[in-house]
């Protein structure tokens, strides 16, 4: 069991059933915000209201928010140091990409990417199965970005986020712009998906439900 549930904005839960990771817990912006959720790891891209409200979290929780490789429990995780704008953090400051390993799967959380990374990056990087990447704009990369990240990353699943919504009241672009630039996509009427399935040789990008 490999399961995958998101929150709304760039909030996502992946657990099985030896570990619970949560990544970049917001406050209210809008989205309900969780008040039972547990984890062994918090992970916060970067000190922005939207994506550090570790707090939340119960169960007493390894929170991850710097830079550099991590043994916690029974996973691995490297975060990379990226900017969360095109001018090196002159408008945003630092953001971090965020790997780690569960049950023999490369996850990569994108935080909020600002940037085309550099070429080292992808080869820090390697290998990525599940991808998390914002798709938005404005605050992060927009739409065709993101497509050219996917493509460079050939991840198995793409779970795009950070886009606007009907509760979310920030000046970003709705999902219907990274839509309309790809072949196919799989809506799922819930906010949690068993992703074993979809683990094919195809990239396949996967829209969830929000609380």
């Amino acid at each position: 069991m490999l399961k995958v549930k998101w929150f709304g904005h760039s909030m996502w839960k992946i657990w099985n059933e030896d570990t619970t990771v949560v990544t970049d817990p917001f406050t209210d912006i809008g989205y309900k915000v969780p008040s039972e959720e547990k984890a062994d790891i918090v992970m916060s891209s970067h000190a922005h209201f939207d994506h550090n409200n570790v707090s939340i979290i119960k169960g007493n929780p390894r929170i991850i928010s710097t830079a550099g490789e991590f043994e916690a429990g029974k996973i691995s995780i490297k975060t990379i140091p990226v900017w969360h704008d095109e001018e090196k953090g002159k408008q945003r400051g630092s953001n971090l990409l965020m790997k780690f390993r569960l049950s023999d799967l490369e996850f990569l959380h994108c935080g909020d990417l600002g940037h085309l990374p550099d070429d080292d990056v992808y080869s820090e990087l390697g290998n990525v199965d599940v991808l998390f990447i914002p798709v938005g704009g404005f605050y992060t990369i927009d739409a065709p970005t993101a497509l050219k990240i996917v493509k460079k990353l050939d991840p198995k699943i793409t779970f795009p986020m950070h886009y606007k919504t009907p509760v979310l009241d920030f000046p970003i672009a709705g999902i219907d712009e990274y839509l309309k630039l790809i072949d196919d996509h799989l809506k799922i009427d819930s906010t949690e998906v068993e992703i074993g399935k979809y683990l094919t040789d195809q990239n396949t990008t996967i829209i969830l439900n929000y609380e």
